[in-house]
């Protein structure tokens, strides 16, 4: 969104808070565009009842500068004048227009007067009039921006004239006088120069610095020469009116400038005042500028009214703990309290420059309470890892009965029998004779199976394929069948 500030234009954008404009909306006021479409003109066109033509306004739209606004339009005769801050613009509506520039500062022959409060003002030697303005319908803008030319001035218009008319109609009286001063200057030789010299210097002021005293008291030390007339005036954009005795205003500018030498009898001395509680401008009639007061503490109301007597009237609020915007919906704000505000108190500031304050409740505090600490969850514990299951290979028994007998005869070698158990399996062997010539056994064997378990360390046992295995202890801490090899 674009606005205007004194005379410039300045875009806004990229608010969080504001992101449709409406709070810019709802501080300011809309100008709509003239029909040449530019800003420089618009606040003109949109506040005067003097319509100028469509080739008027662009003939005035080339002569302004990119920055120079148009701040009233008079009538002139059978034209136009627009006033703005660097002069005058006269524009002629015959056949063609035409602008013409007149710089700043205006020679002004006659304030105010007559039925539509008309301004004199002096351009080329000839004398314009210009009223009908309502932005400046007093011609207040137009006297602040030039100066009164002194009744006894030779700029002034037909004042030759009406001295040849007299010397016409009085011959006996110039003749006269021509004798008398050719007598005197015969007379007094150098002396009479070095007399009008004197008179010369005595009638020329130096005039004096008022700058930085109070108003009332720089009044009185001018009054002290003979100047046309001493006049006070805003040294700031605000166009404020100033009385001559006003207490608690301050001198920023004059003019006639200080050290200037000037016959105080044609001159008008102007004092241009800034409240004391105010910083001079940069630049005479500049915008207002002044120190931020500080508001932390204050009630709502007190903290708004000294923001509106100084101005600061663009004040934006937020609440303290939440940051959130503070708009009149929110209810009753007349007795909260301001905790936070920017610019920072003993800044210097403008007037457009926008306040920001945060504030809280009548009995809250402005920091805010912390959070209470939520407990935190006990761990869960780790589940215990499941017992890894064991291979079950079944159960093997190794061993078997052997038995036989032999006839043929009798030996009494008699019979040789033994028996061996183990877990893996078991092993018997039965008897053994001979008689005679005959031999007969019986026997029955099972087999272990080579990575079962089995018990104890060191048993032997025989597969089932009939190789020999005995009970190993293994890297994992059991016991398993492996191969004897011995």
């Amino acid at each position: 969104m674009d606005v205007s500030v004194e005379g410039r234009r300045i875009s806004l954008w990229g608010s969080r808070i504001d992101e449709s404009g409406d709070l810019l909306l709802r501080t300011g006021t809309l100008v709509p565009e003239p029909s040449a479409g530019d800003w420089r003109l618009s606040a003109a066109v949109a506040g005067e009842t003097i319509s100028l033509s469509d080739d008027c306004k662009k003939v005035l739209l080339e002569e302004l500068e990119p920055d120079e606004v148009v701040r009233a339009i008079y009538h002139n005769g059978w034209g136009y004048a627009a006033l703005t801050r660097r002069g005058l613009i006269l524009l002629r509506n015959f056949l063609s227009p035409k602008a013409t520039r007149v710089p700043k500062p205006l020679w002004i022959l006659r304030r105010r007067y007559g039925l539509f409060d008309s301004v004199e003002v002096l351009v080329d030697g000839r004398p314009h009039k210009l009223h009908g303005s309502k932005l400046d319908p007093k011609g207040e803008l137009l006297e602040a921006t030039g100066e009164l030319l002194p009744p006894a001035s030779p700029l002034r218009p037909d004042r030759g004239t009406r001295f040849l008319t007299w010397v016409r109609r009085h011959p006996v009286l110039i003749f006269a006088g021509v004798a008398v001063m050719a007598l005197t200057g015969l007379g007094s030789g150098s002396s009479g120069e070095e007399t009008v010299a004197q008179v010369r210097a005595e009638r020329t002021l130096v005039v004096p610095d008022f700058t930085g005293s109070s108003l009332p008291v720089a009044m009185a030390e001018a009054g002290a020469h003979a100047w046309l007339g001493v006049t006070a005036a805003d040294a700031s954009s605000a166009h404020r009116p100033v009385t001559s005795t006003g207490s608690g205003w301050r001198v920023c500018f004059q003019l006639p400038a200080r050290d200037k030498a000037v016959v105080p009898a044609a001159r008008t001395l102007t004092l241009y005042a800034v409240p004391e509680r105010e910083k001079c401008p940069t630049q005479l009639l500049g915008s207002r500028r002044i120190v931020m007061p500080d508001l932390i503490g204050e009630r709502f109301d007190d903290a708004s009214g000294a923001l509106g007597d100084l101005g600061l009237a663009r004040a934006v609020y937020f609440h303290a703990h939440t940051g959130k915007y503070l708009d009149d919906e929110t209810g009753d704000l007349a007795d909260w309290r301001v905790c936070r505000q920017q610019p920072e108190p003993d800044t210097e500031v403008s007037t457009w420059t926008p306040v920001k304050l945060w504030l809280i409740g009548p009995s809250d505090p402005c920091t805010a309470p912390s959070p209470e600490p939520k407990p935190k969850p006990k761990p869960k514990p780790k589940p215990e890892p499941k017992p890894r299951p064991q291979p079950s290979y079944g159960t093997a028994s190794g061993g078997g009965t052997t038995g036989g007998s032999t006839s043929g005869g009798s030996n009494s070698g008699g019979s040789t029998g033994g028996s061996s158990s183990s877990s893996g399996g078991t092993t018997s062997g039965g008897s053994s004779g001979s008689s005679g010539g005959s031999t007969g056994g019986t026997g029955s064997q099972g087999g272990a199976r080579f990575g079962q378990y089995c018990s104890p360390v060191g048993a032997t046992a025989t597969t089932v394929d009939g190789r020999p295995a005995k009970c190993f202890m293994g890297k994992d801490g059991h016991a398993r069948w492996g191969y004897n090899s011995g």
